[in-house]
Formats: structure tokens, sequence, C-alpha cells
């Protein structure tokens, strides 16, 4: 025979050798390929799971302290709502968390809107209102005053150049109503330049209420987060409950 036929036909069958090493090749890849993306299809599917119950178990924790709101259009039928106000960064929601928790909790965000809080006192719950003290939402301040149990009302002791700016915004307030109780927060009294309780008295012109109002001023600080609340935040709490038994 033909040596040049022999290695020709040996060449041939070299090729289809090869040809079809690299169909195995390829199929192996693809089949890698699909056991690649069926892996991190369930990866993904496991970590979506893992989101979602995560993101509900944080939507259902915060439902059990507070409910970040959008304006209602009226205001509640009934007084329910103790109403949380003063201007933005006075420290309202860390306030309202403390009161709720009897744990320091400090709140850095200022409130975009409206935050209702259910507190438990004793053998009753009542509703609490902070609403935001920037300027947009304060127009909704005195809608709500109307069928609020009570005022209160927080001030950074600290902020002296603001104080004016509270004040006015308090006499407008209690203006309306003559008769609303009225409980004042001196907070962030662990500062330095903190003015004492009876210096924010005189700044907010607390003399000048009106007789016939129930008024208490309360001292207040925030300090480690998670430690128990002052006496005074716990005084202040109590004398609160009572207050709303007596006006409901």
């Amino acid at each position: 025979m033909d040596r040049g036929k022999v290695k020709k036909r040996e060449k041939g069958r070299g090729t289809e050798k090869e040809k079809i090493g690299e169909k195995e090749k390829k199929g192996k890849e693809k089949g890698e390929e699909k056991e690649y993306e069926k892996r991190r299809g369930e990866k993904s599917r496991e970590r979506g799971k893992e989101t979602k119950k995560e993101k509900e178990e944080a939507e259902e924790e915060g439902k059990s302290i507070s409910t970040l709101t959008r304006p209602p259009l009226e205001p509640p039928e009934k007084n329910k709502q103790i109403l949380v106000l003063g201007l933005d960064g006075a420290g309202k929601t860390s306030v309202l968390y403390s009161l709720a928790s009897n744990r320091v909790q400090h709140s850095v965000a200022p409130t975009q809107g409206f935050n209702a809080v259910c507190i438990d006192i004793e053998d009753s719950q009542m509703e609490f209102l902070e609403i935001g003290g920037s300027e947009p939402f304060r127009s909704y301040w005195d809608t709500y005053l109307s069928k609020g149990l009570l005022l209160i009302f927080v001030v950074d002791s600290a902020d002296h150049k603001r104080l004016p700016e509270a004040k006015k915004c308090l006499h407008q307030l209690i203006g309306a109503n003559p008769v609303l109780p009225l409980v004042v927060f001196a907070n962030k009294q662990d500062l330095e330049t903190a003015y004492h309780i009876t210096d924010i008295h005189e700044a907010l012109a607390l003399s000048e209420v009106g007789n016939d109002r129930k008024m208490f001023l309360f001292g207040t600080h925030l300090t480690k987060n998670g430690s128990e609340i002052p006496s005074t935040m716990q005084d202040a709490k109590d004398l609160i409950a009572q207050l709303a038994a007596e006006v409901q």
C-alpha cells in the first residue's frame, strides 16, 4: 500500500478523534455552565427569601414601636392623642421612644411627617402623635391641636439662638386653646451649654401661659443608649398618664 495514503488516512482518523474530543469537551463545559447557572439561581432565590424575611421582620419590629405615616386629611374625631411638638432637632423622637421603652433610645434622623407611638402606662394604652418640627410641617400643628388630650412641647435647652423661635411657636399653639394641659420638656440638660430649667421658664415666658391651664416643666436628658430613663422622665410619664386620664 502506498505510504502516502496510509499517512493521510491516519491523519484523517486523528482529525475525527480531535473533533469527538472537542465535542465532548464542549458538552462538558455546557453541562458545567448549566449546573453553575442552576446553583446560582438557587442561591439567588435563597437570598431573595432571606431578604424578604428580614424585611418582614424589620417591618414587624417597627410596627411594635412606631408608625411613620403621611398626614391624614382630617384629625381623629375623638380626643385620643397626646401631641408631641417642638422645633426640629429638639429631640422629640428620642424622648418619645425612650418613654415607650423605659430605655434611652436616640434617634438621629429628624421626623419627616407624622410619628404615632402607642405607650402602655399602668393599665391603659395611650397614643402619642409627634409631628415634624421643620417649617413645612408646622402648618399641621393647629389642625391636630384641637383634638389632642394634652400638649408636650420639647425644647433644646442648649440651642440658645432658637429659643425665641420656640417661644413664638409655643405661644401661638396655646393661644388657640386656653385650657389645654401643657408639659414642657427642657431637653438636653446634660450638655454644658444647656440653660437651666429656670432660664428656660423665663426664655419661653411660661408665666404667661394662663392661669386656667395646667402647666408643668421638666428638665430632661438622654445619655447612653440602652440605659434606664432618668427619674425625671419617669415622673413626667406618670404625670402625663394622670393628666390624660383627667381629660378623657
